[in-house]
């Protein structure tokens, strides 16, 4: 059976106890980073290394997978930090055993997704993940184009070198009261969550007010004009039929 297991996001008592027997019952772990799975295998006395699977590896070493899988061995699939296949390697694996008749599960845990969004205080009932915030600038303005017209939250990944970057085009694009959230170094000792408008977070960061170091998920505001205009159509259709 093929494990696919959502690792902590930074503080490592957050795995499960069923993703630890699970690691601890696997005949082969594959480890998107495996500096970081060995430490979590030593700090829960699992006495195994894991193997190498990322997105520069996946296509080659996914094969070798399928053959264990089929010989009957348990594999696991553990991501850096969060769950595999959002924005990290499985999604072609998992391709491969829907074409091969190979089942898989998923041991459920933490995401950073979930996290940020329940941090940010923003609304909850509809919401976007948009993976990392794109690089090239043409795909920027057509992401800010989207975000113009979406009513609801969404949610971007970032690293904290282009944190700046990004909130300079959000603030070029987006209306500057949107309201945006900052989610860093989530579960960690140092956790941080900054609240603010896009004009002032833009502000806080050309004045140096604001820590950009470690892991980052920006929440979004979704377009709230949006959501009144589809209110009042709502009641003026609602009063047509009646």
């Amino acid at each position: 059976m093929l494990n696919f297991i959502c690792s902590p996001i930074g503080n490592l008592n957050d795995i499960s106890m069923r993703s630890i027997s699970l690691l601890e019952a696997a005949d082969f772990i594959y480890a998107e980073d495996t500096r970081n799975t060995n430490k979590l295998l030593t700090k829960f006395n699992i006495n195994k290394k894991s193997k190498s699977f990322h997105e520069h590896n996946e296509i080659k070493i996914t094969p070798a997978i399928i053959e264990q899988l089929n010989a009957g061995f348990e594999i696991a699939i553990i991501s850096d930090a969060g769950a595999p296949c959002i924005s990290d390697p499985g999604y072609f694996l998992s391709q491969e055993c829907i074409k091969n008749n190979i089942e898989f599960t998923v041991l459920p845990g933490p995401s950073s997704v979930i996290n940020a969004l329940i941090l940010s205080g923003l609304p909850s009932n509809a919401f976007s993940f948009k993976g990392f915030f794109p690089r090239k600038r043409n795909v920027q303005i057509e992401m800010m184009q989207s975000l113009s017209r979406l009513s609801e939250t969404v949610v971007f990944f970032e690293s904290a070198k282009r944190i700046e970057s990004t909130i300079n085009i959000f603030a070029e694009y987006l209306s500057l009261d949107r309201k945006i959230v900052l989610c860093r170094e989530m579960t960690k000792k140092y956790e941080e969550i900054t609240r603010d408008s896009v004009e002032n977070l833009h502000t806080k960061i050309k004045n140096n007010e604001l820590t950009l170091k470690g892991e980052f998920v920006i929440v979004v505001e979704g377009n709230q004009k949006n959501n009144i205009n589809l209110l009042v159509f709502s009641k003026v259709e609602a009063c047509i039929f009646i």
